[in-house]
């Protein structure tokens, strides 16, 4: 097998990995009746812990020294409040009020917003693909929001509204801890954000009563969730960089929402319509034709 070949294959199987967790996180959320708060918080505290111990095994180095600096504090806390916390708990928020598919598609957004704030920062206009992208993700939306007609909505204004939010939460977690991933581990920097992440969210869910139900079926799907849609998908996908371009392991990634639809399909006998479908197929187009972009 070519590097090349290799390096698709994880991309891919990270992406997958990525959209089916969504599922599992629907089943969670919808069958076992957990909340968006106690699912986000367990899921960020576990896949923290996870990531932290795998940063120990492989590095063998001191994964408290990167807090002894106020700098990289404020970073991660940043990061961890704001970009993880935001993403992962408004995705799920999202789930909640749609369903996996529809959060999925609304959060891969994110690179058209990249976009946006890339133009502004540098005081520049949009090109002429960044143009063509940004239009056919807003019309990607519409139809999935309307189903082609614009008198009616057919996703409800939450899902809408926090769909939107966890785009704009996933472009924080992507652009924010550029600079101290230049100096330290990817798995220790997530790793830790992911724990502030978690216990910052923890201190709002401990104000509820935990609901669900705990069974077999939601450990497995939880242990679903923590270890392949997170923890494995995130080294898959950072092990594919080895192989293949970044950019081109983006591209890849556009199997993510495709896996959701599926899944949604197939598991949850969730029924698109064609506007639907068109809708999701134009952003999906959109974000592969903005992540080409040198």
């Amino acid at each position: 097998m070519s590097d090349r070949i290799k390096g698709i294959s994880m991309a891919a199987t990270g992406a997958i990995f990525w959209g089916s967790s969504g599922i599992a996180g629907q089943y969670l959320l919808n069958v076992m009746e957990i909340s968006p708060e106690w699912l986000s918080t367990f899921r960020m505290l576990t896949a923290g812990i996870i990531l932290l111990i795998f940063d120990i095994t492989q590095n063998r180095q001191n994964i408290f020294e990167i807090l002894k600096k106020t700098k990289n504090l404020k970073d991660l806390v940043i990061f961890g409040v704001f970009g993880v916390l935001g993403a992962q708990y408004t995705y799920f928020v999202t789930i909640k009020a749609s369903n996996a598919a529809v959060a999925t598609v609304l959060q891969y957004l994110m690179p058209i917003i990249l976009v946006i704030w890339a133009c502004i920062k540098e005081k520049r206009k949009p090109g002429k693909i960044e143009m063509l992208c940004a239009m056919l993700a807003t019309l990607g939306t519409f139809f999935i929001v309307t189903h082609g007609n614009y008198e009616t909505l057919q996703v409800s204004p939450k899902a809408l509204t926090w769909g939107l939010i966890s785009a704009l939460c996933a472009a924080v977690y992507t652009m924010q801890p550029q600079e101290i991933l230049k100096k330290y581990r990817t798995s220790l920097v997530v790793g830790w954000a992911m724990i502030i992440g978690g216990i910052c969210l923890l201190c709002y869910a401990i104000t509820t009563p935990f609901v669900g139900k705990i069974n077999t079926e939601s450990v497995a799907a939880f242990i679903y969730v923590v270890i392949l849609g997170t923890v494995i998908a995130f080294g898959l996908f950072l092990a594919s960089t080895k192989y293949i371009k970044p950019q081109e392991a983006g591209i890849v990634g556009a199997l993510e929402p495709l896996s959701s639809v599926i899944f949604s399909i197939l598991i949850f006998s969730i029924s698109f319509g064609i506007y639907e479908l068109i809708g999701m197929a134009l952003i999906i187009s959109a974000v592969i034709f903005v992540t080409r972009q040198k």
